[in-house]
């Protein structure tokens, strides 16, 4: 499997590819264009849509049934992918785009200026409350 870049990870999330990428590992139907049928596990689906299936029944036009344990198809020959009525489409949708564009979470790296104003800030809120718990010993 080849490192996706940038522009593949958006052209394959900004396109229904990301509805196919979401039920990679398990196994589906595909039509394709000249009437054919495959049953198979889906390994792999790239940003094109091309697909990559193992374990498959190929079913032709006939009716005629040919096993094959590793497939590639092109997106081009693709006429529908059928998904199972248990998978919600938008959350599916949204899943891959989480899994492809992870939130980044930023350390906080403070410059020395920073640090000393929240220093000074500190040392300040440290003395009003000295000076509250006083007026309140006082006042008693």
């Amino acid at each position: 499997m080849e490192k996706m870049t940038r522009r593949m990870k958006m052209k394959s999330v900004e396109s229904l590819v990301c509805l196919v990428k979401s039920v990679e590992n398990q196994f589906t139907t595909i039509d394709l264009q000249n009437e054919t049928s495959l049953y198979g596990l889906i390994k792999e689906v790239d940003c094109d849509m091309n697909i990559t299936l193992s374990d498959v029944t190929l079913t032709d036009p006939n009716g005629n049934r040919y096993y094959c344990d590793n497939f590639f198809l092109k997106s081009r020959l693709i006429r529908y992918v059928h998904l199972s009525r248990t998978v919600d489409i938008f959350q599916a949708m949204k899943d891959v785009v989480r899994k492809t564009f992870p939130v980044r979470i930023k350390k906080k790296s403070f410059s020395l200026k920073k640090k000393k104003i929240l220093a000074k800030q500190e040392q300040l809120k440290r003395e009003v409350q000295n000076m509250k718990s006083k007026d309140s010993k006082d006042a008693e």
